[in-house]
């Protein structure tokens, strides 16, 4: 049973949210009266979620490259145009390459943090005029337990997880007065494409579903949320737990 949330009239912007826990979190805010903005470069599976029957809510789809600044500020322009206001922001757009450190290609090390961490600063940065005139607003970013322990192959989306924490606490002291909510979710362990992609060959039968932790966000996006700077943590996937 889900928690009862009412997004009416209010306005999501999802950047990564074509698929796996963004286009959950779609789902779930659309269903609660939002109207919701897909932000991802995965045009078929963003329109074909646009397309299903999200009432009282809408979800809309945009292509957007998040590690491009020009194209999240003309994502967030046009968002802000159509519907004159933006209430919340889930950075959910990430890669997550497999790769030694010996054998780091350069070019792949910058695509990851373009798209982990410039990312997340470009689409906060990009609403940040709309909330602060609106005097209200909530932005929710990912970080990982990879981020504190470390993952053999993976440094790119390691270092990226831990530079989006602590950009978040710090955006968070910025914007605070101006009543902008800054908060951040480590999922845990989720079966989405990305995982998958990351831990070939892995057991997923015991993995949370992407649906998981999306009351978790849904709570982060809500005005029952009056903290900031803060992290929710999902350890554990509850099948796994003892």
């Amino acid at each position: 049973m889900h928690a009862k949330f009412d997004f009416s009239g209010g306005v999501v912007i999802v950047t990564g949210g074509a698929n796996g826990i963004g286009a959950a979190l779609a789902r779930r805010a659309a269903e609660a009266g939002a109207a919701v903005i897909i932000a991802d470069v995965q045009d078929e599976a963003g329109q074909a979620l646009a397309a299903e029957d999200h009432r009282p809510g809408t979800i809309e789809f945009e292509h957007v490259d998040v590690s491009r600044e020009e194209d999240v500020t003309r994502a967030v322009a046009a968002v802000r145009d159509r519907h004159g206001r933006i209430d919340g922001l889930v950075c959910a757009a990430i890669v997550q390459p497999i790769g030694e450190v010996a054998e780091l290609d350069p070019g792949e090390w910058q695509r990851v943090l373009s798209i982990n961490l410039n990312g997340v600063v470009w689409a906060s940065r990009a609403v940040l005029p709309v909330m602060a005139e609106q005097r209200s607003g909530a932005i929710v970013m990912f970080s990982s337990g990879t981020a504190e322990i470390g993952k053999a192959g993976s440094a790119p989306y390691t270092t990226s997880k831990g530079a989006v924490a602590a950009f978040a606490k710090t955006l968070a002291r910025e914007v605070a007065p101006l009543r902008i909510r800054v908060n951040l979710c480590r999922p845990g362990i989720i079966d989405t494409p990305q995982f998958r992609a990351a831990n070939p060959g892995v057991d997923t039968s015991r993995l949370d579903r992407p649906e998981e932790p999306v009351g978790a966000l849904m709570f982060l996006l809500s005005d029952a949320a009056s903290m900031t700077g803060s992290m929710i943590t999902r350890e554990m996937p509850w099948r796994s737990a003892a």
